[in-house]
C-alpha cells in the first residue's frame, strides 16, 4: 500500500464513528415508554434518538408503601421533548415514596436531563391528561391532536395534517360564467388493525392496574389473598 492509500485509509477510519454516531437516552428501569416521534415504540431501554428535535411519551411506574400497604404508582403519561445533538443523554426521575410525592408527580412532572458530560439539557415536558378511565388509549392519535394544538412541548412535524382531496371541476359552455367550488373533504378509509397479544395483555394489565389502586385495604387483601390460593 503506498503513502496516499494509507493516508486516505487513516482518514476514513477517522471519519467513520462520527457518521455513524448516534444519541442515546438512557432510561430508569421505572419508564414506560408509549411513543417515540409519533409512533408506539416497543424497542429497548437505550432509546436511538434522531439527531435534532425528539419527542417521548412515558409513564412512570414505582411501588411505594402506603399505610402499610405495598402501592403502585403509575403516573399520568408524560410528554418529554428535547434536541439531541451527537450525545448520551439521562433521564432521571424523582423518587416516590408516599402518595403527596405520586400525587405531586401527576400534577406538575418533574424530572432531569444530563448528557454524558453530566451537563443538565434543556427541555419541555407536560403531562398528557385524558379525561375518564386510563383504559386503551391511542397514545400515537393523542399525540396528534397534543401536537396539533402548540402545546408547551409540542412538536408540530410529528402531527401530519390532514389531507384535502381537490375534486375536479368539469369545462363549462363558453357563454357561462366560471363558478369556483370549494374542493369536498374524503374521509379516509382507515383501516382497523387487530391488536396484538402483547398489546392486548398491556390493556388488561392496565385495567387492573386502575382497578387495583381504586380498591380500599380490606377489598386489596382480599383480592391478593383470591391469587394465592
Amino acid at each position: 500500500m503506498n503513502s496516499k492509500s494509507l493516508f486516505f485509509s487513516l482518514l476514513l477510519l477517522t471519519l467513520t464513528p462520527l457518521a455513524y454516531a448516534a444519541s442515546v437516552l438512557e432510561l430508569p428501569t421505572s419508564v414506560e415508554v408509549k411513543v417515540l416521534n409519533g409512533q408506539v415504540y416497543s424497542g429497548d431501554r437505550d432509546i436511538k434518538l434522531s439527531e435534532g428535535e425528539n419527542q417521548i411519551v412515558f409513564n412512570y411506574v414505582v411501588n411505594y408503601r402506603d399505610n402499610g400497604m405495598q402501592t403502585q404508582f403509575n403516573s399520568n403519561a408524560v410528554v418529554l421533548t428535547f434536541n439531541a445533538q451527537n450525545d448520551r443523554y439521562e433521564l432521571t426521575l424523582p423518587t416516590i415514596r408516599n402518595k403527596n410525592a405520586a400525587n405531586k408527580f401527576n400534577k406538575t412532572p418533574s424530572m432531569t436531563l444530563t448528557n454524558k458530560q453530566g451537563s443538565t439539557v434543556s427541555f419541555q415536558s407536560e403531562a398528557l391528561i385524558k379525561a375518564g378511565l386510563q383504559i386503551g388509549r391511542d397514545y400515537p392519535e393523542e399525540m396528534i391532536a397534543y401536537n396539533q394544538a402548540g402545546h408547551i412541548a409540542s412538536v408540530p412535524r410529528f402531527a401530519p395534517a390532514a389531507q384535502v382531496a381537490v375534486v375536479p371541476i368539469a369545462a363549462t359552455a363558453a357563454s357561462a360564467p366560471s363558478i369556483n367550488h370549494p374542493a369536498e373533504p374524503v374521509t379516509p378509509n382507515l383501516a382497523v388493525k387487530p391488536k396484538t397479544i402483547a398489546e392486548d395483555q398491556a390493556e388488561i394489565g392496565e385495567m387492573l392496574d386502575y382497578w387495583y389502586n381504586k380498591a380500599n385495604d380490606d377489598t386489596k387483601a382480599k383480592f391478593k389473598a383470591k391469587i394465592n390460593q
